[in-house]
């Protein structure tokens, strides 16, 4: 495994051949493993450090080659040779998009477009430069919505405030969210469970790239064997885990229960089957039509804003529950939604799955409702929009939070804020820092608007040495003890409270149990269908109504979609 790149604070990998191979070599691969998508980007990195010349002799040599042509016509469009792409169009794109198992060719045919490139762009230069957005006036394509529907659904929100009394909260600690151990008792038990499967290489680390009062990192390994379809091969990944907190233990446990994650969504699968899970899970070889004609539930992977269309291609299903008012049914979903880095015999529906909605816990209830809380948070962070007047400067006087805040502005090292709060009300806030043009940010949910400024604080991976911008004159302060807070301090009821939350706004979330039989310590996938999946903003991002919905009222173009209402 290699790090490509960093987007937005989320890192980006991509697997490699243990040995080094030509792209001949990686041709005659693929012709016996045509869906193996590590191979098929291994070779598009490789086609990718060529420039257009070299590109277009290349083409020339292999024009009887159509799995080279297709992974031509790939880089074509990730590199921006228009000519090239032009060339290989004339040969005929759409048979080229047939031979590869990646989105690109599918998303340059269908939903490339200078429209859906400006405003991706709009949107990328404010929720990750902090642009102003362009007014009504000022814009070079239409919004691709109907303007009468874009906000139609939005009178029938139901509002956290609506389930929960002053008499529901409860006293947490700052920054620490509702758990059912503390942080040492975490430490301890997860510690031994590691440790008996060997799964830690390296020693405990401070890291100084940050701002939270604790960051310690950790080294660790897995390897994972897949032999489905015609897919045969073995994955060494080499991990570096990372905690922050405001307690020590808190960042130890950060970091150990980030590892448990990781280790949990990896998987290895041997005839269709998964190995070393609690409750295995058997794949399903079918398209979405026919799992549904045999009176199965399925999640239907076109309500999960792709980027690129699901044509109801044959897939790997696996089962998770999904929740109702009465309880809970069996629901199939893509396994490739689920595991990270899965690359079975199939055709890709993403460009890439981050590991939104995965979470550990002391028990299934908190696993639970730390994912759920991830979802709403890159939700959030992916469909709010940046405006002035959504930012803040926070002040505190619980002594923890005051003394970080302080002496971050006594070093010239300025912390600034931005409510990303949803329409559903749950707090979500954007840490902040800036230096001249670049910025630094940490997200997080809570049902706690104090727990989420304070995780998204120790979020931000900011040096202690470097200053940064001053926050603009007159911006508002916020104290931290007047932040919203809808927890109960209970695990249970707050889980309780956010599926009542989403399912009064009809959202049914989907629970996927990852629990290892090794570690024994719960890790679930959740799913939330109508929130956002793909929390990363770039070309290949498709759209939703809340975007726009958003873009207007932060232009202040509608009367009835006023600011500073929550975003949505």
């Amino acid at each position: 495994m290699k790090f490509v790149s960093n987007v937005a604070g989320v890192g980006s990998f991509t697997c490699v051949p243990a040995k080094e191979m030509s792209i001949q070599q990686a041709l005659d691969y693929l012709k016996a493993h045509p869906n193996d998508q590590f191979m098929h980007n291994y070779l598009l990195f490789t086609l990718a450090e060529y420039d257009a010349n070299r590109l277009e002799g290349l083409i020339e040599q292999k024009k009887g080659d159509i799995q080279f042509l297709s992974a031509a016509y790939e880089v074509s469009i990730l590199r921006g040779f228009h000519d090239v792409r032009s060339k290989l169009e004339k040969m005929g794109a759409r048979k080229l998009a047939g031979h590869t198992p990646l989105i690109f060719a599918k998303w340059a045919l269908d939903m490339d477009s200078p429209g859906h490139l400006f405003w991706t762009g709009v949107f990328e230069k404010n929720v990750y430069n902090h642009e102003q957005l362009p007014s009504l006036s000022e814009i070079e394509f239409p919004i691709p919505f109907d303007l009468d529907d874009i906000d139609s659904d939005r009178n029938d929100t139901v509002h956290i405030k609506d389930l929960c009394s002053k008499s529901d909260t409860g006293s947490i600690m700052p920054g620490i969210s509702a758990r059912e151990k503390t942080a040492s008792e975490t430490v301890q038990d997860v510690t031994i469970r590691l440790s008996n499967i060997d799964l830690i290489t390296g020693t405990e680390r401070k890291t100084v790239w940050s701002l939270s009062p604790y960051a310690l990192e950790k080294s660790w390994k897995i390897e994972v064997q897949v032999a489905v379809g015609r897919n045969r091969w073995r994955l060494a990944i080499p991990q570096t885990s990372y905690g922050k907190g405001m307690e020590e233990d808190q960042a130890r446990a950060s970091y150990l229960m980030e590892m448990v994650e990781r280790y949990s969504s990896f998987a290895s699968f041997s005839n269709e089957l998964t190995i070393g899970y609690k409750n295995e899970f058997n794949l399903v070889r079918s398209n979405y039509t026919d799992l549904v004609a045999q009176g199965l539930s399925a999640l239907d992977p076109n309500i999960m804003n792709l980027e690129v269309p699901y044509e109801d291609q044959v897939l790997y299903w696996i089962a998770g529950r999904e929740i109702c008012v009465d309880g809970s049914t069996e629901i199939y979903l893509p396994a490739q939604f689920v595991f990270l880095f899965c690359n079975l015999d199939e055709t890709a529906l993403t460009s890439g799955v981050s590991s939104n909605g995965l979470a550990s816990g002391n028990t299934e209830d908190e696993a639970r409702l730390h994912a759920l809380m991830e979802y709403i948070e890159r939700d959030a962070e992916r469909v709010a929009l940046y405006s002035q007047e959504r930012c803040f400067s926070l002040e505190a006087e619980d002594p923890a939070v005051a003394h970080i805040l302080d002496r971050c502005r006594e070093r010239g090292r300025y912390i600034q804020f931005l409510d990303l709060t949803p329409d559903l009300g749950i707090p979500c806030y954007k840490a902040f820092v800036q230096t001249g043009d670049e910025f630094v940010k940490g997200c997080a949910a809570d049902l706690s608007g104090k727990i989420a400024a304070v995780s998204a604080l120790t979020e931000l991976a900011y040096p202690y040495f470097v200053r940064s911008n001053p926050p603009p004159a007159g911006q508002k302060t916020i104290k931290y003890e007047e932040l919203p807070d809808y927890s109960s301090g209970d695990v249970s009821r707050d889980l309780n409270t956010v599926e009542r939350l989403l399912l009064s706004n009809g959202l049914k979330p989907i629970y996927v149990d990852l629990t290892r039989k090794d570690l024994n310590v719960p890790v679930v996938r959740t799913f939330v269908p109508g929130l956002e999946f793909m929390a990363i903003l770039d070309r290949f991002s498709n759209f939703s109504k809340r975007q726009f919905r958003n873009y207007l009222k932060t232009v202040g173009v509608r009367q009835k979609l006023p600011s500073p209402e929550p975003c949505d």
